[in-house]
């Protein structure tokens, strides 16, 4: 594997040979950012109050090869305020490239410990998907972190958006996206598939997700979707059975209804 290949890159072709969302997600969800991966717009999902808007929550992976054009075009795009939630072990001061930018509110607030999607760490799969449950609990068991997240959303200007990150977009940033959209009562299904599409390719995901079809075959014989499809609903499911709904969740980790209306109301574009 060469060196200019992305981390998640990496990450992926150790999952399987294809290629990941090769067709353009609903909208033009997937944003074209060619110097990284796993940029993804959180607009466009259908809620009870209209769809969920653009422009102003971009979940992402690593930014530490972002070039200088992609950075440009991602502040046109309206990108105001950076989200790192990588631990304090992975230099995220020193590493993610909006972290010095002069026109970029950044900030850093550590999810969880490690990157769980770590090659090393997948290198023999994942046993029944229990070591990702158990660090979906921690993260979600985070709650002064949760609220740090939830404020500094709230504090991003009303012209802009906000990306946030970690080492792949796919476990932290995974979660934190699939609290936003839960707040916003976008449905469950939409949930785990946005979640997922950092996994395999969109047509894929949707048929496992929206019409229950098994998950394809893969030459390398381990599919990730039954392990992480697994560790998202198990989440999911302790969130509705503990709380009831995402925002009374929210609510236990000291977030206050101004605070999270203000999320929400960015999310919706009302």
């Amino acid at each position: 594997m060469g060196l200019a290949m992305s981390f998640l890159e990496s990450i992926r072709s150790l999952f399987y040979g294809g290629t990941l969302n090769s067709g353009p997600l609903k909208e033009g969800r997937l944003l074209d950012v060619p110097s990284a991966s796993n940029y993804r717009d959180l607009g466009g999902y259908e809620t009870p109050h209209g769809p969920t808007a653009y422009r102003r929550f971009v979940r992402a992976g690593s930014t530490e090869r972002l070039s200088e054009s992609d950075m440009v075009r991602l502040e046109d795009y309206g990108v105001r305020c950076v989200l790192d939630l990588r631990s304090s072990a992975e230099a995220p001061r020193q590493t993610c490239r909006f972290a010095r930018r002069n026109a970029i509110s950044w900030e850093n607030v550590p999810l969880f410990d490690y990157d769980l999607s770590d090659p090393a760490l997948m290198a023999h799969g994942i046993p029944a998907g229990n070591y990702l449950i158990d660090g979906y609990v921690t993260m979600t068991s985070n709650r002064v972190a949760i609220r740090r997240i939830f404020e500094f959303f709230a504090a991003a200007p009303t012209d802009g958006g906000v990306l946030f990150h970690c080492a792949a977009g796919m476990d932290r940033t995974g979660i934190t996206a699939m609290l936003l959209l839960g707040l916003a009562d976008v449905s469950r299904e939409q949930i785990v598939a946005d979640y997922l599409y950092s996994f395999a390719p969109q047509d894929e995901v949707d048929a496992v997700v929206f019409e229950g079809e098994r998950p394809w075959e893969h030459e390398f014989g381990w599919n990730p979707l039954p392990a992480r499809k697994e560790a998202v609903e198990f989440v999911l499911d302790g969130i509705e059975h503990g709380y009831g709904t995402t925002r009374a969740y929210l609510e236990t980790c000291g977030i206050d209804g101004v605070c999270l209306d203000r999320v929400r109301g960015m999310l919706l574009g009302l």
